[in-house]
């Protein structure tokens, strides 16, 4: 029986193991980049600290799309998937694989693409050939069949009294937001921040016992998003590390008592 607004420390197949059919809304997550090709590996550099990021690109690409599969039993028929996806300067186009994999072996089909534009970007000016990486992706899928059936809040702009065609509030698909919440964390160096969070909830979550997965936690971004929407939408996390799952816990707390 999974509860709502828990972390639970376990590998997200774990987790979604025990959750019922179509028992999420949105999954709203930013997964390891899987960045191999440097020297070294980030199994040696630290950027998490339990997480290796260590696997070949065919074994990543099946892990998501393993992933994704499992995705489409535990969502809603018109729920949403926003994946923060970035690239290192060693495999740029692993995005663009991604995206076809998922398209091309899940249930799953890319209807958006959005441009998160951080606050500072790399590298820095040290590389020649490489400019500096000051945006990310956010890829918007829905499960294919409900491309224009899914669940987005974009709010009645007007409706043209000649022809009643009904016009929307304008959202561009350009989200500026902080970086991180934090500017050093030595649990994980990879996170995103609640500012985008609350961002992405605005638009595509919902009221009223709206359900926000996130499979790959980390210092608890998604959930504190979720505590400061003015949605307050229920949240649910998997994450490996214990002591990433320690800290979370500790900001969702100060962020009740804020």
């Amino acid at each position: 029986m999974i509860e709502l607004n828990s972390i639970y420390n376990e590998d997200c197949f774990d987790t979604m193991k025990k959750m019922a059919d179509r028992s999420v809304n949105l999954v709203l997550t930013s997964p390891p980049y899987n960045m191999t090709k440097r020297k070294g590996g980030y199994a040696d550099t630290g950027r998490y600290d339990v997480y290796t990021d260590w696997k070949t690109e065919d074994e990543y690409l099946e892990f998501t799309t393993n992933l994704f599969n499992e995705f489409d039993r535990v969502i809603v028929d018109n729920g949403v998937v926003l994946y923060n996806f970035g690239y290192s300067i060693e495999n740029p186009a692993l995005p663009y694989k991604l995206v076809t994999a998922i398209v091309n072996s899940t249930n799953w089909n890319l209807v958006d693409t959005i441009c998160w534009k951080k606050s500072s970007g790399l590298p820095f000016p040290a590389n020649k050939f490489r400019l500096s990486r000051t945006w990310e992706f956010v890829f918007v899928f829905t499960k294919k069949g409900m491309e224009n059936n899914f669940f987005i809040d974009k709010g009645i702009a007007s409706v043209s009294e000649k022809t009643k065609q009904t016009y929307y509030n304008v959202y561009y698909n350009f989200i500026e937001a902080r970086n991180n919440d934090e500017k050093t964390n030595k649990l994980n160096q990879a996170t995103f921040s609640s500012e985008l969070v609350v961002k992405l909830l605005d638009l595509y979550a919902g009221d009223k016992g709206f359900v926000v997965y996130d499979p790959f936690m980390g210092t608890g971004t998604t959930a504190v998003g979720c505590l400061l929407s003015k949605k307050k939408p229920f949240y649910i996390g998997s994450e490996i590390s214990d002591k990433q799952v320690e800290y979370s816990l500790e900001r969702i707390k100060k962020t009740i008592n804020e």
